[in-house]
């Protein structure tokens, strides 16, 4: 894991992405949790200067576009298996192995 992920698996919710509009790394989640899954999707969604501005005052010492950019190959891929979920109904089948798993099947991947 390089630095710059490793402090943003670390930071706050609070800690921000860009000092100068006040962008947040909770507003960056959200718009993951949104379909946010590129950074020009995530620009819509949330506030970023213009690239370089703010460097200097962030607190990763990267710019805004890069800290979403490393928070979107932290995030999306987790919030994505989040959201494929596995549910636990009665009288379903696991895809992974093709048992039953009201329960889990306890013996796959998914599962184990």
């Amino acid at each position: 894991m390089d630095k710059l992920e490793k402090f943003w698996r670390e930071a706050s919710a609070g800690c921000e992405v860009c000092k100068e509009t006040g962008a947040t790394k909770n507003m960056v989640l959200n718009a993951i949790i949104n379909g946010a899954r590129d950074l020009e999707t995530l620009k819509a969604e949330v506030p970023l200067c213009a690239e370089g501005k703010c460097t200097a005052k962030n607190p990763s010492g990267k710019g805004c576009s890069e800290n979403t950019e490393a928070l979107l190959s932290i995030y999306a891929p987790i919030y994505e298996f989040m959201k494929e979920g596995h549910s636990h109904e009665k009288n379903k089948k696991h895809s992974d192995c093709s048992k039953d798993i009201s329960g889990g099947c306890g013996s796959c991947n998914s599962c184990g």
